[in-house]
């Protein structure tokens, strides 16, 4: 269909959230265009989300170095991202410290992934995510556009737009659409796609400021300071460790409750909950939110794909809404360029919803679970826990939140593009907690060192391609090169003789084995040991992979 201002492209994005911007480079990664459409001016201009994980640092990893030191020099100075703080007030007793693993980065650094978290604002990263979209040559990025309509027929999509400046309407024609406009998406909504799950489990106002809070926080450094009193409930959120702060204060969700927050009301908050009647916020912006636990029912109408949230809202705590959605993003862009390059059966399309919405729906109730928590030891703050436990042993049982290496890395994709081998999936004490490196069939493929003083990780081997790894190269090439050749499409075969002894100890092969691993980095197939006809299998693991007969 040719729009109506003869204006195309293979793919739009609505929104220019960091999911959006995020879907649109990873799409320019793979050679395909896409136009951005986004209904407000510009990038965020409150904090909003902090937490770039580091499964999605590994994501970011692969943008490129410009990409990747403007998002590490975005980080909390060190000493700032390894504890959460419990009180009944910054100036108030200290109800107890955790560990937070989670966002400091696992240790020993190194071990488990070339990446450690980033926490910073999103204020601050959503720039860094449009300057690399635009510097790929492949994305448009349009502001002040407000998606109006969806229609899809004949095989194709229009998308009608209007330009919030001029009052200007036109119509995108496209062959996919890609939903990244947030919690409230009307593009969910004109596909008649519903949410399942709880809404309006909370209400908070976001309150981004300035203020020296040195004398309270400088000696205990810290993600992030929980709040709890008989009269007070919310949390600070350092944002550079040098004086810009998040606090979110809960509230009853009604009009009147909020009403009372305006800046003076948010500046005595402050002060209340830091126990200084004379300190000075320099209060910056005020928002408002509802904590949601819900999941799309689907993530794909027809030619509409959602991501973000758009597909799932879960609550922040653990920072799992953004990296998520990202997390997505990097899985549906490798299945839509390769059915756009002709590459693969349009089926595969259909992995996208069988493969993330499962990751959502439990990444959604692990988010929920740290919210249940974090109220816990308000509720023992405040005197009222049903169980009457004291704050100290609150935080004592919320040890989960803010160390989530296994729900982090250790998700995993089951379905027929996946070639299974017989052996089961790693045990550990506490699956979200705990990661247990894998190189089974649908787990992500572990990191190892293939050039320590260089920095780089076998992860870095994972571009827009298939990859081979194994350590007995000749034969596994013939095999790679003629199902390349069969397939019309690139097999990646690294040269990783000196690493022999890495491959076979992670990912659990014997000489002669192999993996082929997806252009996500995970897992497509294994073979633990030489199979009798390696081009046959490969070949018949790559087409499985692409849903190709």
């Amino acid at each position: 269909m040719q729009s109506k201002d003869g204006t195309r492209s293979p793919v739009v994005v609505c929104g220019a959230g960091p999911v959006g911007l995020a879907t649109a480079i990873e799409l320019a990664r793979h050679g395909v265009r896409t136009i951005v459409v986004e209904r407000h001016p510009g990038t965020a201009i409150h904090p909003k989300a902090r937490n770039i994980n580091t499964r999605t640092m590994e994501i970011v990893r692969a943008w490129g170095t410009e990409a990747h030191a403007a998002m590490v020099a975005l980080n909390l100075p060190d000493g700032w991202t390894s504890q959460i703080v419990y009180t009944s007030g910054l100036g108030g007793e200290e109800y107890g410290r955790m560990p937070t693993q989670g966002f400091s980065g696992t240790l020993p650094v190194g071990s488990i992934s070339p990446e450690r978290p980033i926490l910073t604002s999103q204020d601050l990263f959503e720039p860094v995510f449009l300057a690399t979209a635009l510097r790929t040559g492949l994305v448009d990025v349009r502001f002040n556009l407000e998606v109006v309509a969806i229609d899809q027929c004949d095989g194709d999509v229009a998308v009608s737009v209007n330009d919030r400046t001029s009052g200007v309407s036109s119509v995108i024609g496209t062959e996919y659409v890609i939903a990244a406009d947030g919690a409230a998406s009307t593009i969910r909504d004109h596909v008649g796609i519903g949410l399942t799950g709880r809404a309006a489990i909370g209400h908070y106002v976001n309150v981004y400021f300035r203020a020296d809070l040195d004398p309270w926080v400088a000696h205990r450094p810290a993600v992030m300071y929980w709040v709890a009193n008989p009269d007070q409930r919310g949390v600070f959120q350092p944002l550079d460790g040098r004086g810009r702060w998040l606090c979110q204060i809960s509230y009853d969700g009604t009009p009147a409750a909020l009403a009372r927050y305006d800046t003076d009301g948010c500046i005595g908050w402050i002060r209340d909950a830091i126990g200084d009647a004379a300190l000075t916020p320099e209060v910056i912006s005020i928002g408002t939110w509802t904590m949601n636990a819900t999941v799309a029912e689907r993530f794909r109408s027809n030619r509409v794909f959602l991501v973000g949230d758009a597909a799932q809202q879960m609550p922040p705590t653990g920072g799992f809404g953004v990296n998520t959605g990202i997390q997505s993003a990097h899985n549906l862009a490798w299945k839509l360029a390769h059915v756009l390059h002709g590459h693969a059966d349009v089926s595969l399309l259909d992995t996208y919803d069988q493969e993330r919405r499962p990751v959502a729906e439990y990444n959604t109730a692990r988010s929920l679970d740290n919210a249940r928590l974090v109220v816990d030891v308000a509720e023992a703050g405040q005197g009222r826990h049903p169980d009457g436990i004291s704050p100290a042993t609150a935080v004592a049982r919320a040890r989960r939140y803010g160390n989530f290496a296994g729900m982090e890395l250790g998700y995993h994709y089951d379905n027929p593009t996946v070639t299974l081998d017989s052996t089961p999936p790693p045990t550990n004490t506490d699956p979200v907690m705990d990661y247990v490196p894998t190189a089974r069939p649908g787990h992500r493929a572990p990191h190892f060192w293939i050039d320590d003083a260089e920095h780089q990780s076998v992860l870095d081997l994972f571009t827009t391609h298939f990859a081979v790894i194994t350590t007995h190269q000749e034969t596994w090439i013939a095999a790679a090169r003629a199902t390349a050749a069969e397939l019309d499409i690139t097999l990646d075969t690294p040269q990783l003789d000196r690493h022999s002894d890495a491959i076979r100890r992670t990912y659990g092969i014997e000489p002669g084995g192999a993996v082929l691993v997806r252009p996500d980095g995970h897992v497509a197939a294994r073979w633990t040991a030489e199979p009798t006809n390696q081009a046959a299998e490969l070949e018949d693991a790559v087409r499985r992979a692409l849903c190709r007969p």
